[in-house]
């Protein structure tokens, strides 16, 4: 019997191959499982089944071939109904307890009877980053993308105090090459990333697979929670994992509403006429060094559980 890792070679997004390579630390020898076809395994399969499903769930739930361990598992608000369907269900029963990534999953497992409990994200398994720490402050998308580049690009650039912007490093983890790679590529190119975020003196985000891996690697962060408001499916995930790491919410810009005066404001390029009315960051954030670990406990039940069931 093989063991099995969740890998999604579609993605454009190295967040997910950061979920990705955190399981490749925690299991021997892993094969690779497209998320999406895992209902076409062929082989036996012990699979650590973690993470958002999926894109087309017609190939839900996995193959008869796959023993799943169910660890920071997500089921979105788009998914909800796909994702739980009779035979899902089914499915989730017959490998409780069902290990979630945050509380809403949680309880809309538990609402089905399925015995459930909250797991936090696999990612908070990262080991602690022990070596030498730069200077570097990064700013990782901060501000969602359901805006327009240039609006996101013009609101970023004015929450920063002006005595900290040339200071600022702004990386992303959104690229479309990304799903055109190999797999050894992309797992090297999100070790590369973790070692940055591993370095780094401070963080900002408004990414979860950002966050959750700087706390793992003993990185001060800071969690932008910002540009969420409009988008409920945006926030299901959140419940649980939010507690781990300091948020920023006191946040406004103009023209940031889902309505039609503001998208055309926005495209027209209005916007620009009124970033003095931007919301800046305090630049006592700045500063901000605090490294948690609230996440261990969390860690140390997810590494428990794993090794079990791949040793079993």
């Amino acid at each position: 019997m093989q063991n099995g890792i969740i890998y999604f070679p579609e993605s454009t997004n190295i967040g997910d191959d950061i979920q990705t390579y955190a399981a490749s630390l925690l299991v021997s020898q892993p094969e690779l499982c497209n998320r999406e076809k895992l209902d076409e395994l062929p082989e036996k399969t012990r699979l650590l089944c973690n993470g958002w499903f999926m894109e087309n769930s017609k190939h839900w739930p996995p193959s008869k071939n796959v023993d799943s361990l169910f660890v920071s598992f997500h089921i979105s608000g788009k998914n909800k109904k796909t994702m739980t369907t009779e035979k899902a269900i089914e499915y989730y029963k017959q490998h409780e307890p069902i290990g979630c990534r945050d509380y809403d999953t949680l309880n809309l497992l538990e609402s089905f009877g399925v015995d459930a409990y909250f797991s936090g994200c696999l990612t908070l398994t990262l080991p602690k980053y022990e070596r030498e720490k730069s200077d570097e402050v990064l700013f990782v998308d901060v501000l969602r993308t359901n805006y327009t580049k240039n609006y996101r690009e013009t609101v970023v650039k004015n929450i920063i105090p002006k005595s900290y912007r040339n200071n600022v490093k702004f990386v992303s983890h959104i690229s479309d090459d990304l799903k055109h790679l190999d797999a050894e590529t992309r797992m090297a190119q999100a070790q590369q990333m973790l070692e940055r975020y591993g370095k780094a003196k401070l963080v900002f985000t408004s990414l979860i697979h950002c966050a959750l891996p700087c706390i793992a690697l003993g990185t001060p962060v800071v969690f932008i929670d910002f540009g969420f408001n409009n988008n409920q499916a945006k926030r299901d995930r959140f419940n649980g994992i939010i507690d781990l790491f300091k948020i920023e919410s006191n946040l406004s810009a103009p023209f940031m509403q889902r309505n039609l005066m503001s998208k055309l404001a926005r495209v027209s390029g209005l916007h620009h006429l009124t970033k003095g009315r931007i919301t800046k960051l305090s630049e006592e954030l700045f500063e901000y060094a605090e490294v948690r670990s609230n996440h261990l406990t969390l860690a140390d039940k997810m590494k428990s559980e794993v090794r079990n069931f791949f040793t079993s």
